[in-house]
């Protein structure tokens, strides 16, 4: 099966300098806490058994209770990584991370003053899959709003340039590309994912192992992202999960393209 990242190579930012003993990190993925599969003390398990991440997020939609949940278990029981607390935000103009979180970011509110809240709280933003809109009805919906070419103008501290989400590739290909020539954010590579079989696809490395190493690395653009393919038995998994959620929801998801009503 031919890889859904061909573009996962020369992502570093222009300021790389080395990344000797890199970390590897994963900074956007969901619980049941909102729309992922696995509780939370079975995302830290999997972590720990299955991935070589030294630092992960939780960041799931609209709340910070995931990530609040897995540093309390991280507090009695030692794990091989450390955790940044984080939050996928819905705002107005599309979803926004923030890492690095002491308090929820409410929804609804523009991308701009988003920003503003996550950096007020000593927190960092980056853009999640920039260049993918999908849709799905009420209940538990499956979204993926990305803030296109609105993130030239906003005070963003990384862009996710790869979301290890299937069939991604040509919204990565996009982000990379706009964020090469236009953007010049640190780049990010992140799984997204919402089923454990996910966790890890995307990565970021940087110099260090942990997530001060990490906030470090975003600062001065010394990140490249990159990832790992899936198996079919994953994908199939991934199928699953899916059709379960759209179960949940009865309409079909409504897809667009960033680009089709934006020109870069």
């Amino acid at each position: 099966m031919r890889s859904y990242m061909e573009v996962k190579k020369h992502t570093m930012t222009d300021r790389r300098t080395d990344l000797p003993r890199a970390g590897r990190a994963d900074l956007h993925m969901h619980t049941h806490h909102s729309d992922g599969a696995p509780s939370v003390r079975a995302l830290l398990d999997h972590v720990a058994a299955h991935t070589r991440l030294d630092v992960i997020a939780i960041t799931d939609h609209d709340t910070i209770q995931g990530a609040l949940e897995a540093r309390d278990i991280m507090r009695q029981q030692p794990y091989p990584f450390e955790l940044i607390v984080g939050e996928e935000v819905s705002t107005r103009d599309g979803h926004l991370v923030g890492l690095f979180l002491r308090e929820r970011v409410r929804p609804g509110l523009s991308a701009a003053r988003s920003i503003e809240e996550i950096h007020a709280q000593g927190g960092l933003a980056f853009a999640p899959h920039p260049f993918f809109r999908a849709y799905q009805g009420e209940g538990r919906p499956i979204t993926m709003v990305g803030l296109g070419i609105m993130v030239r103008e906003l005070k963003l501290d990384a862009i996710e340039v790869i979301n290890a989400t299937p069939f991604l590739s040509a919204a990565n290909r996009r982000a990379m590309n706009y964020n090469a020539t236009t953007g010049r954010l640190p780049a990010l590579g992140n799984s997204d994912g919402h089923i454990l079989a996910a966790v890890g696809k995307g990565y970021t490395r940087f110099p260090g192992r942990g997530a001060a190493d990490l906030r470090t690395a975003i600062t001065l653009g010394q990140t490249e992202a990159g990832a790992r393919d899936y198996r079919t038995h994953e994908l199939l998994s991934y199928l699953r999960f899916w059709l379960r959620q759209q179960r949940r929801s009865a309409p079909a998801p409504r897809i667009e393209r960033e680009g089709a009503e934006q020109a870069a």
